[in-house]
């Protein structure tokens, strides 16, 4: 039997095992990310709602919320794509956790206004997913390795209070992006929203602050950790035992 290799540090689960209790490696030493299952939970108020109480727990224990979520998966319809933005927002709305999902192909199971639209969706936002929520996943994995660390890197906290206002004004800005232009395209069969002299700018501006505060961070860490260094470097100094001549 095959196993996955990311199944130690990866582990999955669904919402309702979190909720109930039933996930016994939520307290495993070492483990930093837990993959939620997100199977036939759109749609189904219920189950949106333990989804939303299994993220606050696994918030609460300090651990990184992974997930997988095709926007037009199921029925590829515009009430489809609503369904899974709300599944969207339960996962990322409290901005520690980057905003991000596939655009599959359709495979012409939808209506062509639909698979337009997927079109319009991909090219427009295809940068916001790859080069800003994807680094900000990134970002948010070095908070978590570091506030694990015995003294954690310093300014770290202040830098997880920064990193998060900023995850939540992307993910805020790229779900209401797809909200709007979706409804807009269902009710005129087109939105300018998406449009490259919109959408460009934003990440840009998204992107170059993320850069900044990552920068900030990191020259900060480095300064701490080589003041640190210095006083260890001058105790060893002083207990460095000089060497007598013999004969």
């Amino acid at each position: 039997m095959e196993t996955d290799p990311d199944a130690a540090w990866r582990p999955t689960c669904t919402p309702r095992s979190v909720v109930a209790g039933e996930f016994r490696q939520l307290n495993s030493p070492g483990l930093m990310l837990v993959r939620l299952d997100l199977t036939g939970i759109a749609g189904e108020p219920g189950r949106l709602r333990e989804l939303v109480v299994a993220v606050q727990l696994l918030r609460r224990a300090r651990l990184l919320v992974d997930y997988e979520l095709d926007l037009f998966g199921g029925s590829p319809r515009f009430a489809t794509i609503r369904e899974n933005l709300a599944v969207l927002r339960a996962i990322v709305a409290d901005g520690t956790t980057a905003a991000t999902f596939t655009i599959r192909p359709t495979d012409g199971q939808c209506s062509p206004w639909v698979d337009e639209y997927r079109e319009r969706l991909k090219a427009s936002i295809g940068p916001w997913l790859t080069r800003l929520s994807d680094e900000l996943a990134d970002d948010w994995a070095e908070v978590v390795m570091g506030e694990r660390q015995i003294y954690g890197p310093s300014g770290v906290a202040a830098h997880r209070i920064a990193l998060q206002r900023l995850t939540l004004r992307s993910n805020t800005e790229l779900l209401n992006l797809v909200a709007d232009s979706a409804r807009e395209f269902e009710l005129t069969g087109d939105t300018r929203l998406l449009d490259d002299e919109f959408v460009r700018p934003r990440i840009t501006l998204l992107t170059e602050s993320m850069l900044a505060l990552r920068n900030r961070f990191l020259t900060a860490r480095a300064a701490a950790q080589a003041s640190a260094a210095a006083p260890a470097s001058a105790q060893a100094a002083k207990n460095v035992v000089p060497l007598r001549r013999v004969g």
